[in-house]
């Protein structure tokens, strides 16, 4: 479980290979004879059987019959397999459906119903296919026929002229939450209504990783059109493996042909499945363990687990797991902003299981006490901060003065200030005699004032009186006269 494998992993006896998985079911890049022996071959010789001894491998490790599981492929590249199972698919549909729909002059064009969030591959159309933005920007050329639906619209959007469900058994663009039987059942049945050919991409996820070879495999009965397989298969090379149904075996190209050194690596690694019985290992010991051991860690959120493929989901972002986990010497793969993968080999002892769920709970430690200091660290910031509490308004310096060198002095300076005192209040009792005698003469000479202006005010306003009632006179003696005057006229 060192970092012997993976090629983006670093390298080195303490460190941790926490996908090492995705490499072989051991963990280690074990495919030295399978090299060999496919070194040793005249250039001109291939193994003309190596298709039929993979599919007889898979058969005994799924039990399943000619019909669900007719040929394989190895492909020099996970994306060559899938779009060697797009054409088969697209041909099939064609065969079904061109006869009727040109009848009618209503054909429509076939469809691809991918998920959204789905990763697919690097190529023009592994990018069409998946679900993700990024992948699918304005500078690569636009593939018509490939639509998208989340996981709980999926199944709705199954018609007649879905002529492809790709599915991919855990969606690593997210929160990693891997499809449910229910799920799976109900997706079957659709594809079996509509004749929609159904391929799971088990690109990402290693083959046997959740007690059974392929994820789908959980509900009785179910079984692909086609798989795509390659992690856990092939080592650290970009191949893959295409397993066909009798339905897409049949309109597969004639002109494919399969990579004979893709082919000996799966062989070594299913060889390995076969003899040590790793279809009867407890798939999800790992993920139960390590549930049980980070259950009262604060910074985990959730835990989503497809066998041994197990994505923590966390409360800091990826890029804080990222460091802390270099400090612990541990590789792990980033899903998304707040979640990482764990990817450990199949076969693995109880005692490496342990080690690496220990290096897992230190890493967690120590995002835990980062926080925590993060945390401390704002909140005293918060406390001191002028702009939350503002600043009393500037006063002068009242400060206490230590009296206690200067205490004779202070005594003496009270006495003379005391007798000042008394001096001063002598000399106001007197000045205050004088100002209440200066008052009382100062009132009677306003009370004199008082009583003149009365009586100009009563002179003023009798005259007043007497001038309204003199014009009051004349109007009515005018009034009068022009009445008389009108009664004059009018005789």
């Amino acid at each position: 479980m060192n970092a012997s494998g993976n090629g983006d992993a670093p390298r080195g006896d303490n460190w941790i290979n926490a996908i090492a998985g995705r490499l072989s079911p051991t963990g280690e890049n074990s495919f030295r004879d399978a090299l060999r022996q496919f070194a040793d071959q005249p250039e001109w010789c291939g193994d003309a059987g190596l298709r039929t001894k993979i599919t007889e491998q898979l058969r005994t490790l799924t039990n399943a019959d000619a019909s669900t599981l007719s040929d394989c492929i190895p492909t020099s590249s996970r994306d060559q397999a899938l779009e060697h199972a797009l054409i088969a698919a697209r041909r099939r549909h064609l065969s079904q459906h061109d006869a009727e729909d040109a009848a009618a002059e209503n054909a429509s064009a076939p469809k691809c119903l991918c998920l959204v969030g789905s990763d697919h591959g690097r190529s023009i159309v592994a990018r069409m296919a998946s679900g993700k933005p990024t992948l699918r920007g304005n500078e690569w050329p636009l593939l018509p026929g490939f639509v998208h639906a989340p996981a709980e619209r999926f199944v709705d959007k199954i018609d007649s002229s879905t002529a492809v469900a790709l599915v991919a058994p855990v969606d690593f663009s997210g929160v990693g939450q891997p499809l449910t039987a229910e799920w799976w059942a109900r997706c079957r049945q659709r594809c079996d209504e509509t004749g929609t050919q159904l391929i799971v991409d088990h690109g990402d996820t290693p083959a046997a990783g959740n007690g059974y070879f392929f994820a789908h495999e959980m509900v009785a009965g179910i079984s692909a059109d086609a798989v795509i397989l390659s992690a856990g298969l092939v080592g650290d090379l970009p191949g893959g493996l295409l397993v066909l149904s009798e339905s897409l075996a049949s309109h597969l190209d004639q002109t494919v042909h399969s990579s004979d050194l893709v082919g000996h690596l799966v062989s070594a690694a299913l060889s390995t499945l076969i003899e040590t019985d790793a279809l009867a290992t407890e798939a999800d010991a790992f993920a139960i363990a390590l549930a049980e051991r980070i259950a009262t860690r604060g910074c985990v959120r959730d835990l989503h687990a497809c066998g041994h493929t197990v994505i923590l989901e966390l409360d800091v972002e990826s890029q804080a797991w990222t460091e802390q986990s270099a400090a612990e010497q541990l590789h792990a793969d980033v899903c998304s902003e707040h979640s990482v993968l764990f990817q450990p080999p199949l076969l693995m002892t109880a005692e490496q299981r342990e080690i690496l769920i220990d290096r897992i709970d230190a890493v967690l430690a120590g995002l835990e006490g980062n926080q925590e200091s993060t945390e401390a660290t704002s909140s005293a910031e918060t406390e001191s901060d002028p702009m939350e509490e503002p600043a009393d308004e500037a006063q002068p310096d009242e400060s206490p003065v230590d009296i206690s060198l200067d205490a004779d002095i202070d005594e003496a300076a009270s006495a003379e200030d005391s007798a000042e005192e008394l001096d001063d209040d002598e000399d106001d009792d007197d000045e205050a005699i004088e100002e209440d005698e200066l008052d009382d003469t100062a009132d009677e000479e306003l009370a004199e004032e008082d009583e003149t202006d009365d009586e100009v005010v009563g002179g003023d306003e009798d005259e007043e009186h007497e001038t309204e009632q003199e014009e009051t006179e004349l109007e009515n003696n005018e009034l009068d006269e022009f009445e008389s005057n009108e009664e004059t006229e009018k005789l």
